[in-house]
């Protein structure tokens, strides 16, 4: 197994060197692993006088069967073992939405499930959960907005709705009110890099309204505390501040749309 996995490695970043590294294994190694499986089906499968390792006419044969073995062998160890024998640690990014709605209940099933499993969680906007899943400092996001793209194995997890909401205190008319009539109030956004400043944005140039007054913040929560605290409106999930509005500090201002679903 150890060699059919070399040489899936070897095929796929293409140096002996790059493999020894993902594999933790020295260079030696790796090549020792090569010239085994070589001898023991009595071909060659990689042509070494090029910089980079390339498939053998036999070797591109080998390929497809070897992928599956990977993936099979895969399947066996995510699948067979028994739960309690997973261990180690996963870095999680999460987007704020999601980390004052269900991040909780997660976090409750997986110690349920794996108690030798621990999790590091980090909070942050899309764009730079996105940007640490790229460089690896992250193994796995729960991020909003269109996934990532490149060799990502991405799972849509539903979706959530936004409404715009101030405090009663603001003084807004509880009745239908068009974008015009908003600009007259300052507008709570996150920064430049969040799926919630793209979609109010997209919003202002929709219906053409430049308003008077944008304060810019890096957190949902602070963003809903300013709203609560009458300083202006903005976008927020109905899902995570239901008692807000149930109380009556919050309300949702109706609009002659709707705002599409993250």
């Amino acid at each position: 197994m150890k060699q059919l996995e070399t040489f899936y490695w070897v095929e796929r970043l293409g140096s002996f060197s790059a493999v020894a590294e993902r594999m933790h294994a020295t260079q030696s190694t790796i090549s020792m692993r090569i010239q085994e499986l070589e001898q023991s089906l009595g071909v060659k499968l990689f042509d070494r006088s090029h910089r980079f390792a390339r498939l053998t006419p036999k070797g591109k044969e080998l390929l497809p069967y070897v992928r599956q073995v990977v993936e099979i062998t895969g399947e066996i160890q995510q699948r067979i073992p028994p739960r309690d024998s997973l261990s180690g640690v996963i870095k999680v990014g999460v987007v704020e939405i999601v980390a004052s709605a269900w991040l909780p209940k997660f976090i409750r099933e997986v110690q349920e499930r794996y108690p030798k499993v621990s999790l590091e969680l980090e909070i942050a906007l899309s764009y730079d959960l996105i940007e640490k899943l790229r460089n690896g400092s992250l193994d796995v996001i729960f991020s909003a907005g269109k996934p990532p793209v490149g060799n990502y194995v991405c799972e849509p997890l539903g979706a959530m709705r936004l409404e715009w909401m101030a405090s009663p205190s603001l003084g807004i008319p509880d009745q239908v009110i068009s974008a015009r009539d908003l600009r007259e109030w300052p507008f709570v956004t996150l920064n430049r890099n969040s799926i919630h400043h793209a979609r109010i944005a997209a919003w202002m140039k929709q219906n053409d309204l430049r308003p008077r007054r944008i304060i810019e913040c890096n957190s949902m929560t602070v963003a809903a505390t300013l709203v609560l605290a009458g300083v202006g409106v903005t976008l927020l999930p109905p899902a995570t501040y239901r008692r807000e509005l149930d109380e009556g500090v919050l309300r949702i201002l109706r609009t002659p749309a709707s705002m599409p679903p993250v």
